[in-house]
């Protein structure tokens, strides 16, 4: 700990004037003044000067200049270069400065500073902690009750600590658990990556059928039971395997089943598919849903309500039946769960989570899971509070119930779709839960639609008359809540109460008490559910905000409006009742002006809340269930919108910036298996993308968008993409501590004012237009209203002709900006946004669509996606598949990569190694050979001397401490490569340990994905510091080698294995970081300099990086001559200067950030960087511009009054005040939307726009699935 404080004392210090200071920015500012400082960089520059001179002189003896002239191309054939933005690229000058610096002593630095990787460190367990006596315990419930009992003291809690662990992670516990799920953990448990060579624990894992029922039916003695042999059984598994659209991999397979040992044609004598199912299904009760798997098919009555018809009392209305709702218990789902051998990792006890990285630093909150999340804690402190049963000693736990349901279409044409509603347990880890192969969604329903026939019943009843769009829509939302409290029964409300008991997996009996905290849903579910009206007057589930309001984000008054937070109050509910009096007793229309008057101000619904009428008794409020959705309210929402405006303002700039966007993003290097993918053809028509697309556009706009536009515009546009891009990396953390969610919230107040920026500035310069897919969809949309039939039957009139693009403005008063505002503070009540995000159950839905495509397509097709279910379920555990998928390449000849085509088996990588590379000796190199071959190569220049003295420093083992080790001839003929020879490989995989601790993995390849990161080894006196260094490998290669001579350690052959790299140099005329808003920008080293390429250890590399091009400096051919160092698809050109991707996953950006928990072998090394954010987030006060926000803060933007007011006595009361309301508008209308709440969720046939005039939905549509696909083949979330 000295050492630590030491070093932050010599980093707090001059290192040319010796003067202290107290931060970071007093130490900045006095090196920018300082004349001892400049006098050193003025000598440093100076040493640089004349190895540069040096190096030439050495190639000028070598004729190296007369090699590169005769190689150098001349520049007419450079003219279609992408210098397509007329920005003047930098000078030769400029480019060669790109270095790695020098030392002090002016000689050349080719290795980085050692980086030690730490292993995933598991949690302290729990029995070294005695189990205490518990203060004050609960007294059991008194046989008879007393009359009037006082309310019971608070009870005081004792908290018990574990010992921090290898990171400095501790729990503090409030009640001491029976049993730590965490103690049966291993390395194997804290593995994501796929290429990571684990132990499947196949005793704990569900089956892929495991949510939809508990009823499994073993296999008997015969694996192949209940079929009659072996051949059947493979048969039959590979028809319900793999793909529906039988592929080329589909048919290996069936050559794998073929060839089978036990597959024997003559037992296919009179087969039958037909009948082979229907012996499959008669293996199980002849029931779709199974009644012991707790389905139950049930059917729900609604009040139908008519203008102008009155009735006594609501009961007296006439009802509406619904059937087809297919359902299970709450209870059998909560009971199943907790037995099944997977419930042995349930977390029961709740506790904070804290990181102490020294001891004489202070605790910071850590925040990453439901079970340690407020909400949680608090919950279960209220549960421990409560008198107990008589007679009961059980543990008492919370069963943490997390929902998820949204409507999905079940093919890419026609109308079929599926309303399931999915549950989730948030004690359990969110590392399993959020992966669809760990299958821990439980269906819980699927929820039948208004049937069309309503409109026939309706007149019947009414004598002809229709119900109106207004009368369907509340027809929906009293569905919607008719099933909820048909799944809210008697049975649940008493376990709500008095808890229930059940056995547990880990063997522990205990009574359980649900509880729910999230619902997760898009913007049209979250209003269906919580029973407010779609993007009203206060569109927020959460808060009363006023939309007028919203372009506030951020600001001060902002946080103000928040606290007014909806409450589900007895007058709320007064107010509820009181406007279904007026409907069904008054006659009075769902929209009339008196029910308007009644509801509109607080953008309420006539309907009961199913939420409110079960759970309002017992204090709770529903309105805190439904979080933010960062899926549909941020990368389909204000992403989308962001990106679909800019688009529209490069349409108006004019010239060909669309085709130069398109063309930027098609070149956009990809990263890791499928981190970032490659863009399509074109990036800007936006077709058929999902959020996690729009996800990779964000990653990588700011290269392509720079320079797109003139200044000032440019400058505000990369600005806006830096600050969405940093708020969306903190919002998709995966943990978080009280430092992250500091920045977090300063990042929120940033983003605010750019976004007010760019509307002000930018988006009221440009006169912006419907894009031509916008034009289109408007087009089929008004065609297909045209199209729509009147009550009467009759055909509307068409509509006007189209008369082009209509004007579009940046729209900033939207829910789903609002919505930003909310991340914080929810991320502190339930955990971090992964463990309610919407994107679990859009992969999910993956399944069912699945099975849909089996059946028949008509009516019943619920059912039978059941039966499809079950029939696989009997196939599941004895379904193996595997899948190979191909992609050619091509490398230039004496290239150090191997080509693609060329085998080279590298298994699964065991989690412990550091990196993981073939011990393959099938491809090599005879070094002497090879380097005759490729004579004037600029890149092979003292390869072979290089290559040795890299070798002998890490065969002596001696550490590199900022000054190159000089070997002598004499020391290099000591050290002999046996047979010449240099072992290339394919490919090498880089493990590491995540901010958040788990162990994931990099794989590098020369040709596809070269790029990685290293410690920077830079003097303390750099002004600019910067923590990595970065470089290109060329080649992975192993050698054995053989040391002999005086300063032997060992005669002993041993191989050693290293990359060879070309450096990039940082561009320190570029201003970068958190500050200035920009992404770091390195160019390559001029491969005249001494250290252009060199060699690295790969245990000292970080890990891989994503670099993009800086397509705004288009290319160049004077940094390297032509040479094997580049792909042939380069054309001998390299990219002037390319872009650090930092936002490319969620790991990289905390190594930007710093602070990473689980980054430990950064904490003293990079101890700066997290100072250094800290001032960039905090540092300033808060300030607004003047023009930032138009008008006061108070003008049109008074504070709603509280719910709980007084009552209008009288509907002549409400009459009297003249409001003027049409009953059939609706206050979607003023947004542009449809009416029909109902066509919210309906998709274009070619396009994801919604329905209606899209004059005001620039936050985008609530959908954004992508294609059918293999859910058993998904590997988990889109990568952080």
């Amino acid at each position: 700990m000295l050492l630590w404080w030491l070093l932050i004392a010599l980093m707090l210090a001059c290192n040319a004037c010796h003067r202290d200071f107290r931060n970071f920015q007093a130490l900045s500012n006095h090196r920018s003044s300082c004349k001892k400082v400049k006098a050193q960089n003025a000598a440093k520059q100076a040493r640089r000067r004349a190895r540069i001179e040096e190096a030439a002189a050495q190639a000028a003896v070598m004729d190296m200049d007369v090699v590169q002239n005769d190689l150098k191309p001349d520049m007419a054939d450079n003219a279609d270069c992408d210098m397509d933005i007329p920005i003047p690229g930098p000078s030769n000058a400029a480019v060669a400065g790109l270095a790695l610096p020098p030392t002090r002593s002016g000689r050349q630095r080719t290795f980085p500073a050692a980086y030690k990787d730490y292993l995933p460190s598991l949690p302290t367990s729990l029995p070294h902690m005695p189990r205490p006596i518990p203060r004050n315990p609960p007294q059991p419930r008194e046989s008879t009750p007393e009359p009037s009992p006082e309310p019971e003291p608070a009870i005081k809690t004792s908290t018990f600590e574990t010992e921090p662990n290898e990171f400095g992670l501790y729990r503090v516990y409030t009640t001491y658990p029976a049993n730590d799920p965490e103690e049966s953990l291993c390395l194997d448990d804290m593995c994501d990556d796929p290429g990571i060579s684990v132990a499947r624990d196949t005793l704990n894992e569900r089956t892929g059928l495991s949510g939809f029922g508990s009823r499994v039916t073993t296999a008997g003695k015969d694996f192949f039971a209940p079929f009659l042999n072996a051949t059947v059984y493979r048969l039959m598994n590979w028809f319900y395997s793999g793909s529906n659209m039988k592929s080329l991999a589909e048919l290996d397979a069936l050559v794998d089943v073929i060839r089978a040992p036990d597959f024997d044609p003559e037992d296919l004598q009179g087969f039958s598919a037909a009948r082979e199912l229907a012996r499959l299904d008669n293996d199980f009760v002849d029931q779709s849903f199974h009644p012991d798997d707790g389905w139950r098919e049930s059917s729900v009555k609604i009040r139908l309500p008519a203008e102008k018809v009155k009735h006594a009392s609501e009961q007296d209305a006439p009802e509406f039946e619904v059937k087809g709702v297919y359902h299970r218990s709450l209870l059998d789902v909560i009971r199943t769960a907790c037995t099944e051998p997977v419930a042995r990792a349930f977390h029961w006890i709740p506790f904070r989570l804290f990181w102490k990285p020294s001891p004489d630093e202070p605790s910071q909150r850590v925040i990453t899971e439901v079970y340690n999340s407020d909400a949680f804690i608090t919950e279960h402190e209220k549960i421990q509070a409560q008198p107990r049963d008589p007679g009961c000693n059980l543990e008492t736990a919370i069963i943490a119930i997390l929902l998820w349901s949204d409507s999905t279409h079940l093919a890419n044409f026609g109308t079929a779709s599926l309303w399931p509603i999915y549950l989730f347990f948030g004690n359990q880890s969110k590392y399993s839960r959020s992966k669809p192969t760990s299958f821990a969604a439980h269906h819980l329903a699927y929820l039948p639609k208004i049937p069309n026939i309503v409109q026939d019943i309706y007149g019947d009843i009414f004598g002809g008359m229709a119900a109106s769009a207004a009368t369907l829509t509340h027809l929906k939302r009293e569905l919607m809540h008719a099933i909820w409290l048909l799944l809210l029964d008697p049975e649940f409300m008493h376990a709500y109460v008095h808890g229930i008991v059940v056995k547990c997996a880990d063997g522990v009996t205990r009574r359980l008490f649900p509880r729910f905290f999230t619902y997760s849903a898009d913007y049209p579910e979250k209003v269906l559910l919580a029973t407010i009206r779609y993007l009203a007057n206060c569109p927020c589930p959460r808060c009363l905000i006023d939309k007028d309001q919203i372009f506030k984000m951020g600001t001060k008054f902002d946080r103000r409006q928040r606290e007014n937070t909806r409450e589900d109050t007895p007058n709320r509910r007064s107010w509820i009742e009181r406007a279904r009096q007026f409907i069904f007793e008054k006659g009075l229309g769902v929209m009339s002006a008196a029910v308007e008057r009644l509801l509109k101000p607080r953008s309420w619904v006539p309907t009961r809340n199913a939420f409110s009428e079960r759970l309002a008794e017992f204090g709770f409020n529903f309105y805190s269930m439904f979080v933010p959705d960062l899926l549909h309210e941020f990368e389909l929402g204000v992403w989308k919108s962001v990106f679909t405006h800019l688009l529209r303002v490069l349409y108006a700039a004019g010239e060909d910036k669309i085709q130069i966007l398109n063309r930027r993003f098609r070149q956009v290097p990809t990263f890791g298996r499928d981190t970032i993918r490659k863009f399509s053809n074109n990036a800007s028509g936006m077709k058929k993308l999902a959020a996690r697309d729009f996800e990779d556009l964000l990653q990588c706009a700011i290269p392509v968008f720079e320079g797109l536009l003139p200044a000032p515009h440019n400058g505000i546009i990369l600005d806006l993409l830096f600050d969405l891009a940093v708020w969306h990396a903190f919002a998709k953390l995966r943990l978080h501590t009280s430092t992250t969610l500091l920045f977090h919230d300063k990042a929120t107040t940033t983003l605010g004012q750019t976004i007010r920026r760019f509307s002000n500035k930018t988006c009221s310069t440009f006169k912006t237009y419907e894009l031509p897919s916008e034009e289109a969809a408007r087009g089929r949309r008004e065609a297909r209203y045209a199209a729509a039939t009147d009550p009467d039957g009759r055909k509307t009139k068409k509509s006007k002709k189209n008369d082009g693009p209509r004007q579009r403005q940046f729209n900033m008063s939207t829910y789903k900006l609002h919505a930003l505002g909310d991340y914080v503070k929810t991320i502190s009540m339930y955990g971090t946004t992964d463990n309610y995000s919407t994107q679990v159950g859009e992969l999910e839905h993956r399944r069912v669509k699945r099975f849909y495509a089996r059946t028949n397509k008509r009516r019943q097709f619920a059912a039978q996606i059941a039966k499809h279910q079950l029939r696989e379920q009997r196939l599941w555990k004895m379904r193996t598949q595997q899948q190979t998928t191909r992609d050619a390449s091509t490398v230039p000849t004496n290239s150090p990569a191997v080509p693609f085509e060329e085998s080279e088996p590298l298994p699964p990588s065991p989690p412990t190694k550091r990196y993981h590379v073939s011990d393959s000796q099938k491809h090599f190199e005879n070094v002497t050979d090879w380097l005759n071959r490729t004579a004037g190569d600029p890149a092979t220049v003292d390869f072979l001397p290089r290559l040795k003295n890299h070798l002998l420093r890490r065969v002596l083992g001696q550490p590199f401490d900022g000054e190159e080790v000089k070997y002598s001839d004499d020391d290099r003929n000591s050290l002999t490569i046996i047979k010449n020879r240099l072992y290339k490989h394919k490919t090498i995989r880089f493990n590491y340990t995540t901010y958040d601790m788990r162990r994931a993995q990099d794989t590098v390849n020369p040709r596809t994905h070269p790029d990685v990161m290293v410690l920077a080894h830079e003097d303390d006196a750099e002004s600019n510091p910067h923590p990595y260094w970065y470089a290109r490998v060329i080649g992975i290669f192993h050698a054995e080698v053989r040391h002999a001579g005086t300063t032997s350690n060992s005669s002993e052959t041993r191989a050693v294995d290293f990359l060879w790299v070309r450096w990039f140099g940082r561009d320190l005329q570029h201003r970068s970081g958190w500050k200035a808003k920009r992404l770091h920008r390195v160019g390559f080293v001029d491969s005249a300099e001494p250290e252009a390429f060199g060699f690295l250890d790969p245990a000292d590399v970080i890990r891989a990086v994503h670099m993009i091009p800086a397509f705004a400096f288009g290319h160049t051919s004077d940094l390297l001559a032509p040479s094997i160092a580049r792909q042939l698809v380069e054309n001998d050109e390299d990219w002037v200067y390319y872009y650090v991707g930092m936002f490319v996953d969620r790991d990289m950006f905390m190594r930007f950030v710093g602070g990473g928990v689980g980054h430990k072998g950064l904490w003293y090394a990079l101890g700066w960087v997290l100072e250094v954010t800290r001032l960039a987030f905090c540092g300033e006060a808060e300030a607004v511009d003047a023009d930032d926000i138009e008008g006061s803060e108070t003008e049109g933007g008074a504070d709603l009054p509280p719910a709980d007011v007084g009552l209008p006595n009288t509907l002549e009361e409400l009459l009297s005040e003249g409001m003027q309301v049409d009953a059939e508008a609706s206050e979607n209308d003023d947004e542009g939307y449809s009416s029909n709440e109902e066509d919210q969720n309906s998709e274009d046939d070619e396009d994801d726009d919604e329905v209606g005039d899209l004059e005001g939905n620039d936050l985008g549509p609530d959908d954004g699935e992508e294609t059918v696909e293999d859910p058993f083949q998904a590997a988990g979330y889109a990568p952080l």
